[in-house]
């Protein structure tokens, strides 16, 4: 495994800033879910009530990254990540109070809602800048440390969340988060890479925007399917844990997962690779499809670790392919977009995976909502395979 790779890549001009920044900025995805839960129940709220305002916040990223993304890539980054930066910092302190306050859960919903519209395109943008940053075969290795970096975050994200909830309160965690906010979108909005990459002001823009890539478009439906396997397995390991008798083995059980995707990330990265990236798309989805099949079977906390594991060797090279392809295909002057088109994405399948194994896991059984994920990864499979003649990157690109 050569390693060295990575270095190469953290060494380039600029790259070093905007990791730590972009780290600081998606800190927060792994701590304020599980510190809101936490503040919640603390404050007496039902489950229901904890579910719908989370709901909100799903939904509004959903609803609004795509665009946000397009507003990046005409207005310029900078001005978008700090603008929005300042009103995630406010809706995040504003909802945190709100729940010490006792608040009605509507105004919850609309605060949760206000945030998660309102959330600093850094990933997005952080992806669609990596083709500048670093050159030649260096960039998928750069693609596979951005993914490898996401997993580590959600590692250490419910660490941080669960020890600040047991020393302090679960609201500490969240004005950290608010604080986080701030310093990431001024400390990558400023970065001189930043400023330099304006807006392309010769380029055709269309309604459909990154969309009217048939590429792109493939890949946004097959991230869409593959990622409810993400609220499925998110919602049935908890549900597993306790069967098997230890509600507090889910944490270790996710962390066997991400551990297993920054394996496989940093291998994936470290080789460089001859079949096209739309090709290996393929591949990896199906061996997602198969990997994932086994853990529905998985007959203890042990066995289901390992098998986890395995699972997640593929994750992070899926992840890697997916932002090398949209790279190329994305229309010119709409990479941003693009990139937040595939974060909407992830967080619609992993809001229909997780309302999915929570009907199964209460009405047919655990076993059943494991089954879910493998049969998810499948479906993005077949969407990819059935269309992967638009996963074809031009001779230009």
């Amino acid at each position: 495994m050569n390693l060295r790779r990575y270095l190469d890549v953290l060494r380039a001009p600029g790259v070093a800033r905007l990791a730590l920044f972009t780290l600081i900025g998606r800190l927060p995805f792994a701590v304020v879910g599980l510190s809101i839960i936490l503040l919640m129940r603390r404050e007496g709220y039902g489950y229901g009530e904890v579910g719908a305002v989370l709901a909100a916040e799903g939904t509004a990223i959903a609803l609004t990254a795509g665009f946000v993304g397009r507003l990046a890539d005409r207005a310029g980054r900078d001005r978008v990540i700090l603008a929005c930066g300042g009103v995630t910092v406010l809706a995040l302190i504003a909802e945190t109070v709100a729940i010490l306050g006792g608040a009605a859960v509507p105004l919850l919903i609309v605060l949760a809602a206000v945030y998660g519209a309102a959330i600093p395109p850094i990933s997005a943008s952080m992806r669609s800048l990596w083709g500048r940053l670093v050159q030649g075969d260096r960039v998928e290795t750069a693609y596979a440390f951005d993914a490898i970096q996401l997993e580590v975050v959600f590692i250490i994200g419910p660490l941080i969340a669960a020890g600040l909830a047991t020393a302090f309160t679960p609201a500490v965690a969240l004005f950290l988060c608010a604080t986080l906010y701030a310093a990431a979108a001024a400390g990558f909005a400023t970065a001189p890479a930043v400023r330099a990459a304006r807006p392309e002001p010769d380029v055709e823009r269309t309604r459909a925007g990154a969309l009217s890539s048939p590429g792109v478009r493939t890949i946004v439906i097959a991230a869409t399917v593959a990622a409810i396997s993400f609220g499925v397995i998110e919602v049935s390991l908890p549900a597993f844990a306790e069967h098997e008798g230890s509600r507090a083995a889910a944490g270790p059980l996710m962390a066997a997962w991400s551990i297993g995707a920054v394996i496989g990330g940093l291998w994936y990265g470290s080789r460089t690779w001859r079949a096209p990236a739309g090709r290996r798309l393929v591949v990896l989805l199906g061996f997602l499809a198969l990997a994932t099949a086994p853990i529905a079977l998985a007959w203890s906390l042990a066995a289901m670790a390992a098998l986890l594991v395995l699972t997640g060797l593929g994750v992070a090279p899926m992840a890697t392919t997916q932002y090398a392809l949209m790279e190329r295909l994305a229309p010119p002057g709409t990479s941003t977009e693009a990139y937040s088109w595939l974060i909407a994405a992830t967080a619609v399948g992993v809001s229909a995976g997780s309302l999915l194994a929570g009907v199964l896991v209460d009405h047919a059984g655990v076993p059943w909502a494991l089954a879910c994920a493998a049969a998810a990864w499948a479906g993005g499979f077949l969407i990819a395979l059935a269309r992967r003649q638009t996963l074809c990157v031009p001779e230009a690109a």
